[in-house]
């Protein structure tokens, strides 16, 4: 083994030193704006190959960025951000009749008594102890206090969209050049660079643009089907709904089968046969014909797994949460891949 001078050891542990110090405070620089920065990789990934095609006809990558920044926002973010503050208005509303106007929990009782009693005795007195109004009202406040958080600052909001599409931008207008600088800083050879990049950008499309848009349109038909129903809080039940299609087996149905049941109780029977017709023929079809149209060739990730990194990303980061968890789950998955491949014992990938 060839010696080491004393003055490249200084040398090498004084750079060391030096550099986490400036990676620490770079870190506490990006802190704040790290979820956002997330997001904006997360959508730049999701991009990349409409940024590709587009390649052919406009062959200025700044003009394509500046297009597709703009389609983002416009396509994407204000109807998202239109449909979050309508259902903090829902769940306003909701919290407000739950606390003040329980005629219809009384309605609810009456209408269902025949049927009830109908059932065997131990079923009825589990019902009996079930307090509906207080499990609405549970999620009522629970939705007005995670979505309200979107508008509690509009400052911090308009930062932080700001700082997302600027982001966004410079992210699909540098992006060849930052995955060669990616390559080069890595230790890795550039052959398995590409690969654990490649694994990690398929199971990112697989789960946010596959499994979790399949999930996100099916709370939109179950929100549009509740809306025409009437059942109160649709949107809300509808986003519910959407994040119990990522159950297996149950999904949607879990909320889908109380709402039915709910207008059925209250005297909406026709409201009820529309909802379970709606629920049948547009709802549960949309995973068996929409799914595999875009999740395609992508990685098939076990719904359970999906599901965990969406309420675990929800938990722990807020709303950004529901895209953070599972691209963090992603980047966990290539990373297995690598391991399972022998990068730890051959130094290569097979």
């Amino acid at each position: 083994m060839p010696n080491i001078p004393q003055h490249m050891t200084l040398e090498k542990y004084f750079f060391l030193f030096v550099s986490a110090i400036v990676l620490y405070l770079f870190w506490k620089v990006l802190q704040p704006f790290i979820l956002v920065l997330i997001l904006a990789g997360v959508a730049t990934v999701i991009l990349s190959p409409l940024d590709r095609r587009l390649k052919h006809v406009m062959k200025r990558p700044r003009l394509r960025a500046a297009l597709l920044s703009i389609a983002t926002f416009f396509l994407v973010f204000i109807p998202i951000l239109s449909i979050l503050f309508l259902m903090a208005t829902q769940a306003s509303d909701l919290v407000k009749i739950s606390i003040n106007d329980t005629s219809w929990l009384n309605e609810l009782k009456q209408t269902a008594s025949p049927i009830i009693q109908a059932l065997p005795s131990p079923i009825q007195k589990e019902l009996a102890l079930l307090d509906v109004s207080k499990l609405g009202k549970s999620v009522a406040v629970w939705a007005f206090e995670n979505i309200g958080n979107v508008f509690s600052s509009s400052t911090k909001l308009i930062l932080n969209t700001f700082i997302f599409f600027l982001c966004l931008y410079y992210l699909l207008v540098n992006r060849d050049h930052l995955y060669k600088e990616m390559l080069l800083l890595s230790p890795l050879d550039d052959a398995q660079d590409e690969k654990l990049l490649r694994r990690i950008v398929n199971t990112i499309r697989g789960v946010v643009f596959g499994v979790l848009l399949v999930a996100f349109i099916q709370g939109c038909v179950a929100g549009i089907g509740m809306t025409i129903f009437g059942v109160p809080g649709s949107l809300i039940w509808g986003a519910l709904a959407g994040v119990a299609g990522l159950i297996p087996l149950l999904g949607t149905a879990i909320i889908l089968i109380p709402a039915v049941l709910f207008l059925f109780f209250t005297g909406s029977t026709t409201g009820a046969v529309g909802l379970l017709i709606w629920s049948v023929v547009f709802v549960s079809t949309i995973d068996n014909l929409i799914g595999p149209f875009l999740i395609g060739g992508r990685a098939h990730l076990h719904s359970f797994m999906v599901l965990i990194s969406v309420l675990g990303g929800l938990a722990a980061f807020g709303s950004v949460g529901a895209i953070a968890g599972p691209s963090i789950l992603a980047a966990l998955l290539g990373l297995m891949e690598l391991y399972k491949s022998g990068i730890l014992t051959t130094g290569r990938l097979k």
